[in-house]
């Protein structure tokens, strides 16, 4: 089978995760023997063409459809989204010829998507990884605040090219990562499945023991550690507020900045609490790397405190690591971590009481030698969502979707 994915952004050194997904579930796929090759644009990456472990990527420059479009305007969607148009990827595809067209953004380039599988009578198929069903309102009024009060040129194209932008309705097939969005499509669309996101095990299988193991501490000290952008979604001011009423504990934040002015605001509270020396920021690291082993090797748990989050795989990554992992109980994050209570501690998010039970839990394991029971229900946890599992279930969601045409 011939799959194409396509992405608004497939960037190496700025990697969240709709890129993880995608960049695994193609090389499980291309591993299981198909022809797979990735489609993105140059946002946060320049190189047009790149070959990266046998993967072929194709990219495109976009361009966002709002005047004036001043560089720093430009740099701020890259990272954030920017529904832009995108010249030469349908004309790339209808070249390739792909079986299976599987998007992984909405809008301009799902409507794309969607014509050029019409034109190839291939399969169409879309992802959706942002959580949708449960983006609070004022988050979504935000993300589109760069533009407000800009001219938007591209409605006026939009229209004379007769784009109806039924999406997600109109794909094929619908893959939802959160539950959330898979319990609202699925009564309303013939094809529609949850997929988990998911995890390779295996480069967690042989994890160096970290230096600063909590073995032998005393008084024991938690160090934590996030991984995801720095976003106002993710809410690491949380956790950083957090660390004023725990001084025993430290944070690490590994990610990605999406939201330069929240990274200057966590750095400003932490100032605030006195808490800046027990704050450290990684930047982004790339997957699988030495350099994020070695972050996941040298916590003792793992913190997630999402506004909203549609699944949380940094969360089967810190399982695999052998982690406990603290999360907020929010949308699929909180059903993750219910399905498996003996690996995590949940909170109510926005709740401070709730958050500190919850550290405050993980700190009396910690004292007592109880973390090695979590860290093996983590990696017990981690082994159900491998990759391969999951991209062989995807390929089969695509044998019962008809072509488009």
């Amino acid at each position: 089978m011939r799959i194409a994915h396509v992405l608004r952004r497939l960037s190496f050194n700025d990697w969240g995760g709709t890129e993880q997904v995608v960049w695994n579930i193609a090389k499980a796929q291309k591993a299981a023997g198909h022809e797979v090759r990735l489609f993105a644009t140059t946002a946060l990456c320049p190189a047009e063409r790149e070959t990266v472990d046998g993967l072929e990527i194709s990219r495109f420059r976009p361009i966002y459809p709002w005047w004036p479009m001043p560089g720093r305007l430009i740099r701020e969607l890259d990272l954030k989204g920017g529904n832009p148009f995108v010249p030469g990827l349908g004309a790339a595809l209808l070249e390739w010829s792909p079986d299976v067209i599987h998007c992984h953004a909405m809008a301009r380039i799902a409507e794309l998507c969607l014509r050029t599988a019409g034109k190839l009578g291939a399969k169409s198929v879309i992802s959706l990884h942002g959580g949708g069903a449960n983006v609070p309102v004022a988050e979504a009024k935000s993300l589109r605040a760069p533009t407000r009060g800009r001219i938007p040129w591209g409605k006026l194209v939009d229209h004379a090219l007769g784009w109806t932008r039924r999406v997600p309705e109109d794909f094929g097939g619908i893959v939802c990562v959160g539950e959330d969005e898979y319990d609202k499509y699925r009564a309303r669309h013939p094809h529609a499945m949850f997929l988990p996101n998911g995890v390779d095990t295996g480069l967690f299988a042989n994890l160096p023991k970290a230096e600063n193991s909590a073995v032998g501490r005393r008084p024991p000290v938690l160090n934590l550690l996030c991984v995801a952008r720095i976003d106002r979604q993710k809410d690491q001011l949380a956790l950083v507020e957090a660390l004023a009423r725990h001084p025993d504990a430290t944070l690490r934040l590994v990610g990605p900045v999406t939201q330069p002015d929240y990274r200057v605001e966590l750095e400003r509270r932490a100032k605030e609490l006195g808490v800046a020396d027990r704050v450290g920021f990684s930047g982004a690291l790339r997957p699988g790397s030495a350099e994020l082993l070695a972050e996941y090797a040298a916590a003792d748990a793992f913190a997630l405190a999402s506004r909203h989050e549609p699944f949380g795989i940094v969360v089967l990554e810190a399982w695999a690591a052998g982690l406990p992992v603290v999360a907020s109980d929010v949308g699929g994050l909180g059903r993750l971590c219910a399905a498996h209570p003996d690996a995590a501690i949940t909170f109510r998010h926005g709740d401070e009481k709730s958050l500190d039970r919850a550290l405050d839990e993980l700190k009396r394991r910690l004292a007592a030698g109880e973390m090695a029971a979590m860290s093996e229900a983590g990696r017990k946890a981690a082994a159900q969502y491998d990759w391969k599992v999951l991209a062989a279930g995807l390929v089969d969601f695509y044998s019962k979707i008809a072509p488009n045409g």
